[in-house]
């Protein structure tokens, strides 16, 4: 009996010592390993393209990135980017408010860039981890950028009032 109840003691422990490491390893930030090895070839193509201001083609490749991890944050700051490069603030908004969830579990260092017209960074992300997020910060920069972008906006027109039809008859009265 005694033999059954250790037996059944180590097992429970076993089971508890492998629930928390489990667990533990859920909440963890996006290691090397946890990046999709394979969203770094569109994201730095189309990095490469930005640079070499080919913005259609590098946001498709972007997309591409998006695809594969669609929360990324460095792709979808890059979108933002180009859609602020394009005028479309409320689009690059939208952007870079999906990549702010994110960006906090990406610990990946940056390479920057910025559009000759200062406006957003574009990243390109490195393998090399750092012990916090570059990101996160780039992408809140890039949001204190547009805001300013946005309430310049002309407000969306108001539809015109609708027009009172007065019959024949009465008008001559």
């Amino acid at each position: 009996m005694r033999k059954l109840r250790l037996v059944f003691g180590l097992v429970l422990a076993v089971g508890l010592c492998l629930l928390l490491v489990a667990s533990a390893s859920a909440q963890r930030d996006m290691s090397e390993e946890d990046f999709p090895g394979d969203v770094y070839g569109p994201i730095n193509e189309g990095y490469k393209l930005l640079m070499d201001g080919k913005y259609e083609a590098a946001a498709v490749q972007f997309e591409k990135a998006t695809k594969i991890d669609n929360d990324n944050p460095f792709a979808l700051n890059n979108l933002a980017a180009i859609e602020s490069q394009k005028g479309n603030y409320k689009e690059a908004m939208a952007l870079l408010q999906q990549a702010t969830a994110s960006a906090p579990k990406y610990k990946q260092k940056v390479s920057q860039t910025c559009f000759v017209a200062g406006l957003c960074n574009a990243v390109k992300p490195q393998k090399e981890l750092g012990a916090t997020s570059t990101i996160a910060p780039i992408i809140q920069e890039n949001i204190a950028k547009l805001k300013p972008k946005l309430e310049a906006m002309p407000p969306k027109p108001a539809e015109p009032p609708k027009m009172e039809i007065v019959p024949k008859e009465e008008k001559g009265k």
